[in-house]
């Protein structure tokens, strides 16, 4: 059994636009009733799954209970899932993951990363899984089909308002965000639908997934300040000219919505995210420069790098929740998946 791949694209919601983004997506066609959606997210106390850029879930979608342990993908827009229903905890009992639930791939991953071993230990009870950190949303959707511009279906996409928080011992961040979820069809229905919704209400795209937000909220939680993921820096010499883009597009997707990120305090210091950003958006141009079909794109990022050199690390939060900087990154995401 292997993992399902899950496509998607998350877009943070400004406070001025909420109202008119919940109204657009009740006003869709195909809506669903809102979930009441509560998870907890588990790892060792040295976050071995988050090393492996892997989450670890039990949530309550209204009377349902499932576990989810999630995996990254080479593309931003693609995360590796494994999904199994689970029964809720025992009456005054705290909720627990059972590694037992999950085989094929997904076991696999989690004795490689967790070092499981199911014969002697069957639930994964030994491997020092504890709760860090918990989710309460409110979930508004609807599905949507997206069209071309001759009017030929791409393919459906569920349209996910979530509003709710996320907690940590006594920290907690607010969640106001967008996520576009392939149903059917070709990816670039994700893609064709966050830029009409970036266009439309000033989204901006946000690759930083609850789980991340969440770890991030633990640690401050443990050590008492904000300590945010160091900045993404591909250090290594990639083999090919597609493995160099996928690694550029993620370090600049990843520090972009570091930038943009709404868990900063006013005086937290975003100079080493700005440098990586700018280091990307550079390293793209170079990438780019012999791709004759390529060099609107390349203009565009190079405008882009010409603006934020010019700015203050404070200065660059505008610009990194600017429309041009996501439409970029979803052309980027796109080009990415073309060349796979």
């Amino acid at each position: 059994m292997r993992f399902m791949q899950e496509i998607e694209l998350k877009f943070q919601i400004p406070d001025s636009a909420l109202d008119t983004v919940l109204a657009a997506v009740r006003h869709l066609p195909d809506t669903a009733p809102s979930q009441h959606l509560q998870a907890a997210y588990f790892d060792t106390p040295d976050r071995k799954l988050a090393r492996a850029r892997a989450a670890l879930r039990v949530r309550q979608e209204d009377e349902e209970w499932v576990q989810t342990l999630k995996a990254s993908a080479a593309n931003p827009m693609i995360r590796l899932e494994d999904n199994v229903a689970t029964s809720a905890p025992v009456a005054g009992e705290p909720i627990a993951p059972n590694l037992g639930l999950h085989q094929g791939d997904a076991a696999t991953a989690l004795q490689r990363d967790l070092g499981w071993t199911p014969a002697t230990d069957p639930m994964g009870r030994e491997c020092g899984l504890i709760q860090l950190y918990r989710t309460d949303m409110q979930r508004h959707r609807a599905e949507w089909q997206v069209t071309d511009a001759d009017g030929h279906s791409i393919g459906w996409v569920e349209m996910a308002v979530d509003l709710g928080s996320i907690s940590a011992g006594e920290h907690t961040t607010r969640v106001q965000e967008l996520e576009i979820e392939l149903v059917s069809g070709s990816p670039e229905a994700v893609l064709a639908c966050g830029r009409d919704w970036v266009e439309r209400f000033g989204l901006w795209l946000d690759v930083q997934t609850k789980a991340h937000r969440g770890d991030q909220l633990a640690r401050q939680s443990e050590i008492g300040t904000y300590q945010p993921a160091a900045p993404a820096r591909p250090k290594a010499k990639q083999p090919t000219w597609s493995a160099a883009l996928q690694a550029t597009v993620e370090q600049i997707t990843f520090n972009m919505s570091e930038l943009a990120s709404p868990s900063h305090h006013a005086t937290f210091d975003k100079g080493p995210w700005q440098k990586a950003w700018l280091v990307g958006l550079r390293r793209l141009t170079l990438l780019l420069r012999h791709l004759p079909e390529q060099q609107a794109l390349r203009a565009r990022a190079w405008h882009l790098f010409q603006q934020g050199r010019q700015l203050t690390a404070a200065q660059c939060l505008p610009l990194a929740r600017s429309t041009m900087a996501s439409q970029m990154c979803l052309d980027l995401i796109g080009l990415c998946l073309d060349v796979d």
